[in-house]
């Protein structure tokens, strides 16, 4: 008998509905189609509707029946309440073109959760042993919720070790995503407190972002890093004059074009470990371009942010993350040969500027004092010298 699985029938305002709770699988299936196939010939008259708000996963046996059964009825079987996670199977089969099919959402507001990470737009939970809930605090839109489950699945297929989601949720009137999982914690928790595992971490985290930009996703599968970031400086039009967000934008395109993946907000409080492996959750802003965009936005949060903000992104004082990160970027360049790391950080240091001087149109939301001093970065220390930076960002080339 598969886990959790339970089929219960009943006639409700003329229709013969279907509840349908847990796998209908290889190990209960049989006993699905028996069930359905005994209370069609009790309940004769009615559409048949299947509840599918508690179905974790439906197999290609278990379509096979409800192709079977549609043959037969002479009004469509609506399925409803349907999870991400089915809709998806559904639609990849073509079952959602063939059925009367809506989504649903379970709201499981009241269960007991413990935070362990996230930031100014989420926050992550452990529900129990084997599950984490993600809670988007902003008005985040159930498409871009889904775009990004569509995200972390072509991250997983090009071999970056990423959390997969199995089901959307409502939590306390927002939008969630679960994970399955054994026990796990984030990077910034753990280094916080087991100062002697730092170093290995560090080191652990310069080979994961190196597997990342190892990774060549296909053609038009993700947005590419360089158009985003030429979008977020138009934006600074709300900030700057036409001829200066011009400038930023010359910056953007003197950085090389490559195909890698880019992960967007590299940092310990978007890393969680489980075991011995490190493994990324939040893959929202994941993108197409060069290495580059990612460096430089970690320098910013473990270098050249202020105190308090290297300190919320990396669970670490600054002169820790500033150790932090050399251990990183030596790992991820393979090399302890200072005159090779400094060359880089150089082209690194260029990219974190850019970043800053671009962070009040990406990141929010942001105080007045936050956005005045990135203006304050992006006039005083990119702005005037955009030569010398464009021909730092056209070497990047790692």
């Amino acid at each position: 008998m598969g886990r959790k699985y339970n089929l219960k029938a009943a006639v409700r305002d003329e229709q013969l509905v279907f509840t349908v709770v847990g796998r209908v699988d290889s190990l209960t299936v049989k006993e699905f189609e028996s069930t359905v196939t005994r209370e069609r010939e009790a309940h004769p008259e009615g559409r048949i509707v299947f509840d599918c708000s508690g179905l974790e996963y439906i197999s290609s046996a278990g379509l096979r029946i409800l192709l079977s059964l549609r043959k037969k009825e002479k009004v469509p079987i609506r399925i409803v309440n349907v999870s991400p996670r089915v809709s998806e199977i559904l639609e990849v089969t073509g079952f959602s073109q063939l059925f009367d099919v809506s989504r649903g959402m379970k709201d499981i507001s009241d269960r007991n959760v413990r935070k362990v990470g996230g930031n100014s737009s989420l926050t992550i939970y452990r529900m129990d042993d084997d599950t984490l809930l993600k809670v988007y605090s902003n008005e985040k839109s159930l498409e871009a919720i889904e775009q990004e489950r569509r995200y972390a699945q072509i991250a997983f297929m090009c071999g970056i070790p990423t959390i997969i989601a199995y089901d959307v949720v409502m939590y306390k009137g927002h939008y969630g995503m679960l994970y399955e999982l054994v026990q796990v914690d984030t990077i910034a928790s753990i280094i916080s407190s087991s100062l002697e595992e730092r170093e290995k971490f560090a080191a652990d985290m310069g080979k994961l972002l190196k597997i990342v930009h190892s990774s060549e996703p296909d053609s038009g599968l993700l947005p590419e890093t360089g158009a985003l970031y030429e979008g977020w400086a138009k934006k600074m039009e709300a900030w700057l004059t036409p001829e200066e967000t011009s400038a930023l934008t010359r910056l953007i395109q003197a950085i090389p074009p490559v195909n890698t993946i880019v992960y967007g907000n590299f940092y310990g409080r978007n890393i969680f470990v489980q075991v011995a492996e490190l493994l990324l959750i939040n893959m929202a802003g994941i993108s197409c371009g060069n290495p580059i965009f990612d460096l430089g936005t970690a320098y910013m949060n473990y270098v050249s942010e202020p105190e308090e903000v290297v300190k919320s992104a990396t669970g670490l004082d600054p002169e820790e993350a500033k150790q932090f990160w050399d251990t990183m970027v030596r790992t991820y360049f393979e090399t302890e040969d200072e005159n090779i790391i400094q060359k880089h950080e150089e082209v690194i240091r260029a990219a974190a500027l850019l970043r800053a001087a671009l962070t009040p149109a990406i990141s929010s939301p942001l105080s007045d004092g936050e956005i005045k001093r990135y203006i304050e970065i992006a006039r005083s220390k990119v702005l005037p010298q955009v030569d010398q930076l464009a021909a730092l960002l056209s070497t990047a080339q790692f």
